[in-house]
């Protein structure tokens, strides 16, 4: 049995665990807000205020300008104009693009601007893309991001030529499949030198700047990051998380050949994101500082620094310490440094074994306790989203105008149900058996990581280190009883873990949000995790008190949380629903369609269609199910295909040239040929796609932008003629259905491609 003053002084300490965990939460949360802009920037410094004062500049009437429109080709002329002013000579590419991924053609112009350095054949491309999705103007994705270059090649233009030529790359059709960084990439002569790429990209309208990506080798980048960064913010654990989502920026093509390369954004203000609302009023001036700071001063460090094109460094294992600093070793380096703590671990349970500490049950329970208490976290964290769903029928489990409260409702109910765990585990143990044991979880942890998942290792690694240093500590500290002293040192394994763990938490919200379960459920894991380091102070005689405590405050905060997340509006002014409009007519019929099965079109919307309104498919080569309303036609004119040549390749192929005539006003057509018609491959201007392995009823081509009307494509067909479904989109919509559209009000927007006028027409091939 424990003594009743050091039952009570664990009693106190394993309340205390839980405030520290709070505290740091708080703290870690709030270093993750951008700063502000800076007032004092002096002529050489980068100036949010100088930046923004080019963004209306560059965005003039704030239109949506996706690529190769009228729009866009006016926004690259004044971002021509602009470098000129700086003292630049840009040069236009102009290209034809295809994404292979996405079945998308475009015709492009990047723009370049090269700052040259003192040694031949070495550069650093720095790129950002001009262009905007059709739904909004853009201004922070990625307005900002070219009005930061901009500033940034004005600025280095002052200074005396660095080392490595800085090659500033505006790209245009990120947008549509990345297709300006593939032209690039696949035909300009510079691409040869380039060593190093950074690329300035958002996903929201404010935020810290967040390091969030990048190639390969890439220690020696994120060591010239570390040196130049006022604030910075990232971690390998974001690294290896976004290289397992279905998401590409312009370094994903830069990446694919091998160079390294580092990706920064923003995350905040993501319900404004690819809409309207991507506007100047909702710029954020101490994003725009963070951001700028963050390419600047890495720029002016990358333009003297050693860059080798034959790998400058090995991959890392990285994270910043709140902002503060970055930690960094080998990528190799982990598993040996996880042995190396698991015997040093060992070494002291040796120690206290020998001295008569360690005999009973107690250290299995605090391996249990690790093991299980991110699987209950886990689990309440998706019993929370599934209960959610339920209660909000087909909208969004967390309410998207309740962040602060879906927060307070996550972590709380998570916390309770570990908390009361560890409690159980703990009855009938003493502190240091448990200690042991939780030692030994997270030292077992480190190895794994470091093995399976190096960019999230960091995450075990330090804390183990911390528990490994803390128990050699105390096996070298006199008795006190039957124990040793020294159990207050768990608060410093404890305090590391929280420093790491819970900027990990919070990105995951900001990058994911509360509405990807795999977002929610990891959440829950590694705040279960933190969590663990209550375990050993759980098992004071004195405990129930503080865990009735912590347990009353816990259920407090989950009615709380509960009432005001349940209340909360699915949506708001300041988080819409993203709700596009969509009319499609096919000869003579005429269909309007919003939203899908899981997107449900607010009242007014619904009410604003009329008629009656049904969730049913409305393509002929796409099952996915709107709310739809048949109406009268607009009699929209159709696109055309005009076969230009067909000759027979084989027995079994023919090679038809056609040209496509687009209406007035069409931004985008779209080609969907059936399966029946043994599609081999798609080219225009030597750019070819290959669908040969397609295994979907319809294959799909699209061509984006003006040059598409008029433009020649090759279809290599199977031997047989087949009806070719043509589509041609434009973004104005006609009469009843603008009227749809305008009856969103606040609490909806478009979204991506935006509302759209579809004209299928059939063509036979």
């Amino acid at each position: 049995m424990e003594a009743s003053q050091g039952g009570s002084r664990h009693g106190y300490a394993f309340f205390a665990v839980l405030v520290l965990l709070l505290v740091v939460a708080i703290f870690a949360r709030w270093r993750l807000d951008a700063a502000g802009a800076s007032e004092s920037a002096g002529p050489n410094d980068f100036s949010a205020k100088r930046a923004a004062g080019f963004l209306p500049v560059l965005l003039g009437d704030q239109q949506p300008h996706p690529v190769d429109s009228a729009a866009n080709r006016a926004l690259g002329q004044r971002l021509i104009d602009a470098l000129q002013s700086a003292g630049y000579r840009p040069e236009v590419q102009e290209a034809t693009s295809c994404s292979e991924a996405m079945r998308t053609c475009a015709r492009v112009r990047n723009i370049i601007a090269v700052s040259e350095g003192s040694a031949a054949g070495k550069a650093v491309l720095v790129a950002s893309h001009y262009d905007s999705v059709p739904a909004g103007p853009g201004a922070s994705d990625n307005a900002a991001g070219v009005a930061i270059m901009v500033e940034s090649a004005r600025l280095l233009k002052q200074r005396p030529a660095g080392k490595n030529s800085i090659v500033f790359l505006f790209t245009e059709g990120e947008e549509a499949g990345l297709l300006g960084a593939q032209a690039f990439a696949s035909h300009h002569p510079r691409m040869s030198d380039v060593v190093a790429v950074v690329n300035v990209e958002a996903r929201g309208t404010s935020g810290q700047s967040i390091l969030f990506e990048t190639g390969r080798a890439n220690g020696k980048l994120i060591g010239e990051f570390a040196a130049a960064a006022k604030r910075p913010l990232t971690s390998s654990l974001l690294a290896t998380a976004y290289g397992l989502m279905p998401n590409d920026t312009d370094l994903s093509v830069f990446k694919s050949r091998g160079l390294q390369g580092l990706n920064f954004a923003n995350g905040e203000g993501s319900s404004y994101y690819h809409t309207p609302l991507d506007n100047l009023r909702h710029i954020d001036a101490g994003t725009l500082q963070a951001q700028g700071d963050n390419i600047h001063e890495l720029l002016k460090r990358l333009a003297d620094a050693d860059l080798r094109a034959d790998g400058a460094a090995s991959d890392a294992v990285y994270s910043d310490v709140l902002g503060f600093g970055v930690l960094q070793w080998p990528t190799h380096w982990g598993p040996f440094i996880a042995v190396g703590l698991l015997l040093a671990f060992a070494a002291a349970a040796l120690r206290l074994r020998k001295r008569g500490a360690l005999a009973g049950r107690g250290v299995a329970r605090g391996i249990v306790g690790f093991v299980l208490s991110p699987v209950v976290g886990g689990v309440v964290a998706y019993a929370l989203t599934y209960l959610l769903s339920l209660f909000n029928g087909a909208g969004r489990a967390w309410a998207a105008s309740g962040q602060p409260f879906n927060r307070v409702l996550l972590w709380s109910a998570v916390l309770i149900a570990v908390v009361s765990l560890l409690r159980q585990l703990a009855r009938r143990s003493d502190p240091l058996r448990l200690w042991i044991g939780l030692g030994w979880g997270w030292s077992f942890a480190a190895c794994a990581a470091a093995i399976a998942a190096p960019g999230a290792s960091y995450l075990f690694l330090l804390p183990a280190a911390a528990m490994a240093v803390c128990t050699l500590i105390a096996s070298a500290l006199p008795r006190s009883g039957e124990e040793p002293r020294g159990l207050w040192l768990l608060a410093i394994p404890a305090a590391v873990g929280f420093v790491f763990l819970f900027p990990a938490i919070h990105l995951i919200e900001v990058m994911l949000g509360f509405n990807s379960v795999a977002g929610v459920v990891a959440m829950g894991a590694l705040l279960a995790l933190a969590a663990t380091f209550a375990l050993p102070f759980a098992a004071s005689v004195h405990a129930p008190r503080a865990h009735a405590f912590a347990t009353a405050a816990l259920l407090a905060a989950v009615a709380a949380g509960a009432f005001f997340a349940l209340r909360a509006p699915a949506y708001s002014a300041q988080h819409p629903q993203p709700l596009n409009v969509m009319y499609i007519q096919t000869g003579d019929k005429a269909v309007m369609a919003v939203g899908n099965a899981s997107n449900r079109p607010p009242a007014q919307v619904l009410k604003a269609m009329g008629g009656d309104v049904a969730l049913a498919p409305v393509f002929a080569w796409n099952q996915t199910r709107f709310h739809s309303v048949s109406m009268p036609s607009a009699g929209l004119p159709a696109a055309a295909l005009t076969v230009v040549a067909e000759t027979s390749v084989s027995p079994q192929e023919r090679r038809v040239t056609v040209r496509i005539d687009a209406p007035a006003g069409a931004s985008v057509i779209q080609l969907l040929v059936p399966e029946a018609a043994q599609l081999r491959t798609i080219e225009t201007d030597g750019q070819i796609l290959d669908y040969s392995k397609s295994s979907d009823d319809y294959a799909s081509f699209i061509c984006r932008g003006v040059s598409c009307n008029g433009r020649e494509i090759v279809l290599v067909l199977g031997p047989r003629k087949q009806k070719i479904a043509v589509v041609a989109m434009s973004p104005q919509l006609p009469g009843r259905a603008a009227a749809v559209a305008s009856s969103r009000g606040e609490v909806a927007v478009p979204r991506n491609d935006g509302d759209q006028a579809l004209v299928v027409g059939e063509t036979q091939l």
